[in-house]
């Protein structure tokens, strides 16, 4: 069975979710797809503004990311949170790292270098390096990247996985069923196991 995950590298809770998935599901016979989404675009146009937190629940909010980081095995730096890169380049190079059957060896030191290093992966720099590492001609596959015709298809998936009912990241299928969030995954994998 292939699960389709949508992800952003601007959520820490798919970084999260990355960290275990294709294991986690592994143990249960299912084959993780990951699928690149524009989490700017996911948000629901009459959602409003998220409440501000208060000074305790902002305390426990980090402590709940430490919490799933420690379960995960993954780093996270305190600076991270810090940032807001816009990440759509780096979702575009995936896209192009996929297609040139690279897409873990990019994946997942590009999560790495967002949360566990704090880096700005908005920065050509850093997205060159990154690309160079998975083991791509850095200056094409950005090239690539920068394109029309990935920009076209970064955001046909964001409104396809819309079409599905997507609204953020982790989001995995499971047949027709979708759970949102790293913390579903349990309930995901109940529905893989009732399914085989």
């Amino acid at each position: 069975m292939k699960l389709p995950l949508y992800f952003d590298y601007a959520c820490p809770w798919a970084y999260l979710g990355s960290c275990r998935a294709e294991a986690y599901f592994a143990e249960v016979g299912a084959t993780i797809d990951f699928l690149p989404v524009y989490l700017a675009t996911l948000r629901e146009p009459g959602a409003g503004q998220l409440p501000e937190m208060g000074e305790r629940k902002k305390r426990n909010y980090r402590n709940d990311l430490l919490h799933w980081a420690e379960l995960c095995g993954a780093q996270l730096s305190p600076e991270a949170g810090k940032l807001r890169p816009d990440t759509r380049l780096l979702l575009q190079c995936a896209l192009v790292a996929k297609d040139e059957g690279r897409f873990r060896e990019l994946h997942y030191p590009a999560y790495r270098a967002r949360w566990a290093d704090g880096l700005d992966v908005a920065d050509e720099s850093v997205l060159l390096s990154l690309l160079k590492g998975a083991g791509l001609d850095p200056d094409a596959a950005l090239a690539k990247a920068k394109s029309p015709e990935l920009a076209a298809r970064l955001d046909e998936q964001t409104r396809r996985a819309i079409e599905r009912g997507v609204f953020g990241v982790p989001t995995v299928f499971v047949g027709d069923e979708m759970f949102w969030g790293n913390d579903r995954f349990e309930v995901a994998r109940h529905y893989v196991t009732k399914g085989s």
